[in-house]
Parts: structure tokens; C-alpha cells; sequence
């Protein structure tokens, strides 16, 4: 049973070339009522006569919330004296939260542009619940800020921090009212409590790059305790790394090929393609007698046994690469199910860190 609803993509200017590759396969895989793109000015400005844009409908960032942009977070994070490199990331954090203020529907999609879903995903179980999709990842700095901002403590073991969110109008406007009516923190609106509470003033946060909030586990753990019993919980097929194996730009067959394996494959543009991937995959001999998952795993495996070769031989072109691997599948169910709070709480990977942090000498594994 599905529900009528809008999904959005929030986007910067740069990032179009990225996010057009997937509204196709949004129309025809997701099939919402509209794709809104949520970007800047510039975006609309150099895609006029882009095909796939005009398939969709153009959202102003500057409209979705009275006071808000790229230049007003910007300015309230320098008079916190915090890094200023991270207002686009912030902002677009706050846009998905308060696109509760414009949208008519009960439910809207948030769907990272990067992201393409390969078969069709319904968001709704057959008694009309929505779906919550769970991830592995975990930050702490994440949790201490929905602590100051809400009072909560993580409740479910899983992550939140997903490829996409079904947003419920009601749900997210209560959440917000709740997060204004702090009196702990300054601020006149709830992106200013947001960034208030955040534990944002801890550090010497002129020169540290990280983020301290994130709109998708806020809303989960909001939801844990709030409305315990409205969202039902899945696991989809994700594969996040996806560019690591496959390039930016892979071909519909090599799509076709993976989608047998996976619901959704994300492009980030960070990612670093390991070309002796690229180029087996892209090989339709290889792709007629392989599974895509069969193949991940057993370069997983080899890879595995060589990192142990690597830190014996103190191979550190090895272990570096090896570092960028592990630190790409970490997120997907795929890749394996302990969650990276519980790794991270291990007393044996703690020890064992320590050790390789004495052998190598170096800063950070």
C-alpha cells in the first residue's frame, strides 16, 4: 500500500551532473508525485535546456524557510566562532526539516540525488505503515547533540543515517515546535537551536572540520520515543560504495547486471574507483559468469588476509588502501552486520588498534 508523495533532492549547483543520472530510474523505479530539486539560483540558471530537469520541478533553497540560507548559516556559524565550510552542509540539513512548512502531502521523500534506486522500492507495508530504512553507521557527536536538543538517548542499535527518509508532515513539525520551545539554548528559530545545541562550542571548532547534527537519526530517535509504533523498520539492499566498483558512470547493462543484487547503488563524489574493479565489471564476459555480490565478497575476503600480510611487511600503500575500502563498506549490511557502535565498543578491536597504532606509528586507523 503506497501513499501519494512528493520526493525532493537537495542539491548543490555542482552536483546536478550527478543527480540527473538518477531521476530516471526515480521516475521509474519510486514513481512519486513530483521530483522537486531544492537548490540554488545557479542551478536553475545553467540547466534551462537540460532535458531531465525539465521533468522536474525547481524549488528556490532560499523559499523553503523565511531567514534561511546558504549566507544567514554561514553568518550565525561565524558569530559562534565555528568553521564556516560547513554552512551548505548544515543548511541542507535544515531544508529537509522544514520542507514540513511547504509540503500539502502527509509524507514526503527525501532521496540523496547520488543515489539510484535499480528495482522498485515501496515505502509503505501492506497496512499503510511507513518504512524507516536502517544502516550501520554511528557518530557520537550526533547523539549528544539530540541529547541537548531533545533529551533522548539512542534507543534503536541500528543507524537512521540512510540514503533516503519518508518524512511525516505532522511528526516533523511537532519535533521542531519541541526543539524551538527549548529554553537550554539561544536562538529565534529551530536551525539556530539546532546549531545552538549541538555541542558546537566544545572545541575549538575556527579549525574542526566536523559535523555535529544529522536530520535523519534526530528524527528516528524522535520517533523512538514519540511514536514508538508508527514507522515499521527494514534493511534494504544498499550499496553506498558503489563508484569505488564501478566508476561514475556505468553502463545500463552493468546497472541491470548489479540490480540483481542490489536496491539502490550510490555515486558519491568522493569516491575513489579501484580501476582493476571497474574494468572487470565492465567486462560482459565477466558479468555472464559472475554475480555482482558473489564478487564483492570474494574481493573482500582477499582483501582481508592481505591487510594482515600488509601490516606484518609494514605495507603502508597497501594499508592505506585497505583503510579507504573498509571505511567505504562500513555503512552497508552487505558488507557485514556488527554495527559500528558495537566495533567501535570492542574491547578486542580497541586493543587491536592500539597495537597497530604502535607497530605503524601513525596518527589514525
Amino acid at each position: 500500500m503506497n501513499q501519494d508523495f512528493d520526493i525532493y533532492l537537495t542539491i548543490k549547483a555542482s552536483d546536478w551532473d550527478v543527480a540527473k543520472k538518477a531521476v530516471p530510474y526515480i521516475r521509474k523505479n519510486i514513481a512519486p508525485k513530483r521530483i522537486v530539486v531544492v537548490s540554488s539560483k545557479e542551478l536553475k540558471a545553467k540547466t534551462v535546456s537540460d532535458e531531465e530537469f525539465k521533468a522536474c520541478v525547481f524549488m528556490d533553497e532560499d523559499s523553503v524557510f523565511e531567514g534561511m540560507s546558504y549566507g544567514a548559516v554561514k553568518a550565525y556559524l561565524k558569530s559562534m566562532n565555528c568553521i564556516e565550510s560547513n554552512a551548505g552542509w548544515y543548511l541542507q540539513q535544515f531544508i529537509k526539516l522544514a520542507l514540513c512548512y511547504t509540503c500539502k502531502d502527509d509524507y514526503y521523500l527525501v532521496w540523496d540525488a547520488d543515489t539510484i534506486p535499480l528495482n522498485p522500492i515501496s515505502f509503505f507495508d501492506e497496512n499503510g505503515k511507513p518504512f524507516f530504512n536502517l544502516k550501520r553507521e554511528y557518530f557520537k557527536v550526533y547523539f549528544t547533540a539530540i541529547k541537548n536538543l531533545l533529551g533522548y538517548a539512542k534507543k534503536t542499535k541500528e543507524s537512521f543515517i540512510s540514503e533516503h527518509m519518508l518524512f511525516n508532515v505532522k511528526i516533523v513539525k511537532v519535533m521542531l515546535e519541541k526543539i524551538k520551545a527549548s529554553q537550554k539554548y539561544g536562538g529565534e528559530n529551530f536551525w539556530q537551536k539546532i546549531l545552538e545545541g549541538s555541542d558546537l562550542h566544545s572545541k575549538d571548532l575556527i579549525k574542526d572540520d566536523e559535523r555535529y547534527f544529522s536530520e535523519f537519526e534526530t528524527y528516528g530517535t524522535f520517533c523512538d520515543y514519540e511514536f514508538p509504533d508508527f514507522y515499521v523498520k527494514r534493511k534494504l539492499r544498499t550499496l553506498r560504495p558503489a563508484a569505488d566498483y564501478l566508476g561514475f558512470s556505468p553502463s545500463k547493462e552493468i546497472l541491470s547486471w548489479i540490480a540483481k543484487d542490489f536496491d539502490t547503488a550510490s555515486f558519491e563524489v568522493w569516491a575513489e574507483t579501484i580501476e582493476e574493479c571497474k574494468q572487470k565489471v565492465e567486462d560482459k564476459s565477466f558479468r555472464d559468469t559472475n554475480s555482482f555480490a558473489t564478487y564483492l565478497l570474494t574481493l573482500k575476503r582477499q582483501m582481508d588476509k592481505d591487510f594482515y600480510k600488509a601490516i606484518l611487511k609494514r605495507d603502508m600503500t597497501f594499508i592505506r588502501k585497505y583503510r579507504f575500502f573498509a571505511g567505504h563498506t562500513k555503512f552497508d549490511f552487505f558488507f557485514g552486520n556488527q554495527l559500528a557502535c558495537e566495533h567501535k565498543d570492542n574491547i578486542f578491536y580497541r586493543i587491536f588498534r592500539k597495537i597497530l597504532l604502535t607497530i605503524l606509528r601513525i596518527e589514525s586507523y
